[in-house]
């Protein structure tokens, strides 16, 4: 396959550099990203002024390219390097820290996959639920082996998938569940300070908070310990028939990734 890989955390991101560096043996991978973070972007694009591109190598044997602007813009820039058409599946991330429940209106990881959907291209976001050291090996092994197994002609034309994969090693993931998001909402406020020149700051920072626990919603799943497959429809609905497929082919799957066992991988071979 010809797989574009992006993401909002930037283009140096352990993450995609992980997941470049295990797709690029039995795919074409090309990434482009952000030149730096761009996390909680949401969809916003670049439009009143230009936005650069630039190839920067970060994997071997993997062109690289970044960009001054958005994730969403980095999909839109595939037209410039390699043309839309020429990608048979977009994957964005492996993100730093989860997106769930209301994670889905701010995050730039899933606009990324959602701005490739609406280019017609098949995608999906992957999310590693810990923004503290996280392990990605789990969340790379997944990411492969669906990529590979998973019939992307089934993916209605407005959905994408949205993946969160719990912050454990690879044998204490319980399981694949196809969820959906909410019940997971966070209060946000500023928090004045005074800097070292005597202005004032403004610093964001919020509060989680749980208006729901219904079995079916993501971040349940990932407290679990299950890894969470949301379909996303970008005009906000997804297919029931649609759905009902996803978790058929869900359990079909987590029944072959389980029982291959735990392979040894370490991060070193991730590294360039």
């Amino acid at each position: 396959m010809r797989i574009l890989l992006t993401n909002d955390d930037g283009i140096e991101s352990t993450g995609i550099r992980s997941l470049a560096k295990k797709l690029s043996a039995a795919h074409e991978v090309t990434i482009i990203a952000p030149e730096s973070n761009r996390s909680g972007v949401s969809h916003s694009i670049t439009w009143l002024t230009p936005v650069k591109i630039r190839e920067r190598s970060t994997v071997e044997n993997v062109s690289s390219f970044c960009t001054s602007g958005t994730p969403a813009d980095c999909v839109v820039a595939a037209s410039v390097i390699k043309g839309l058409g020429n990608f048979d599946l977009v994957v964005s991330g492996i993100n730093y820290g989860q997106n769930l429940g209301v994670d889905v209106r701010y995050s730039g990881t899933l606009s990324a996959a959602l701005e490739a959907r609406i280019h017609g291209i098949p995608a999906m976001a992957v999310s590693i639920a810990s923004e503290e050291n996280p392990d990605f090996l789990a969340a790379v092994d997944f990411s492969e082996n669906f990529v590979r197994e998973y019939d992307w002609k089934k993916l209605p034309k407005h959905t994408v998938l949205n993946v969160n994969v719990p912050a454990v090693p690879r044998n204490r993931i319980k399981g694949i569940n196809c969820t959906r998001p909410g019940g997971l909402l966070k209060r946000r406020w500023f928090e004045k300070k005074v800097n070292e020149w005597g202005e004032e700051e403004f610093w964001m920072k919020k509060e989680i908070l749980y208006d729901s626990h219904e079995e079916d919603l993501d971040y349940v799943s990932i407290d679990r310990g299950f890894i969470s497959v949301s379909p996303i429809d970008f005009f906000g609905s997804c297919e029931e028939s649609f759905r009902l497929s996803l978790e058929e082919d869900l359990k079909i799957f987590e029944a072959r990734w389980l029982n291959k066992g735990n392979e040894k991988f370490s991060m070193a071979s991730f590294e360039k």
